[in-house]
């Protein structure tokens, strides 16, 4: 698994009898429990309307509220594209450059970027970006013995069992946080 994958888990966290309902950190990024959500949906737009070029964007998250507020419904902001970043290989450029492109589809684009790159967030904001953090625990097991480490950050622990720098794998995360930059 990689860290990606266990942070989308941990942001939609579907209730293991409906899975279909959210109930993690998204609930409060959106401010609803009553959406619809779809995963790595692909959209096509034209940069210019007379030009055949089509461009391709694919949200990581794109959420559909439900229930909607007269303000939501008089900004059409009844979907959100959510870009979710890691700390494995951040590029604000690449990202800055991949969530303008959703702003052609999506009147609400929001990203969550990891809270070590705090100080991208003013870059954001002047671009008129919501901007979340997250913060979580690894937890790895030790191919070799399997006990597992848990630990912050992108690097692999050294097994407290075997007392080596032995291969792990990630398992999931643990006390995942999204708070909203203010």
């Amino acid at each position: 698994m990689k860290i990606h994958d266990a942070l989308i888990y941990e942001l939609i966290k579907p209730e293991k009898s409906e899975p279909y309902k959210a109930t993690g950190g998204i609930v409060d990024i959106v401010g609803t429990s009553n959406i619809r959500y779809t995963l790595e949906s692909s959209f096509t737009y034209h940069e210019i309307p007379e030009q055949a070029v089509a461009v391709t964007m694919t949200p990581d998250v794109v959420v559909t509220k439900l229930n909607l507020t007269l303000e939501e419904k008089e900004t059409d902001r009844r979907n959100v594209a959510i870009e979710l970043e890691t700390d494995e290989d951040f590029d604000f450029g690449n990202s800055l450059r991949q969530i303008k492109k959703y702003q052609n589809k999506f009147n609400d684009v929001r990203v969550i970027i990891p809270i070590e790159y705090e100080k991208f967030v003013p870059l954001y904001k002047n671009e008129g970006f919501r901007v979340y953090f997250w913060k979580a625990i690894r937890k790895y097991q030790c191919l070799r013995c399997k006990n597992e480490t848990e630990i912050e950050g992108p690097f692999e622990p050294k097994c407290k069992k075997c007392n080596k720098y032995s291969k792990h794998r990630l398992i999931g995360l643990k006390d995942a946080k999204f708070d909203e930059f203010s």
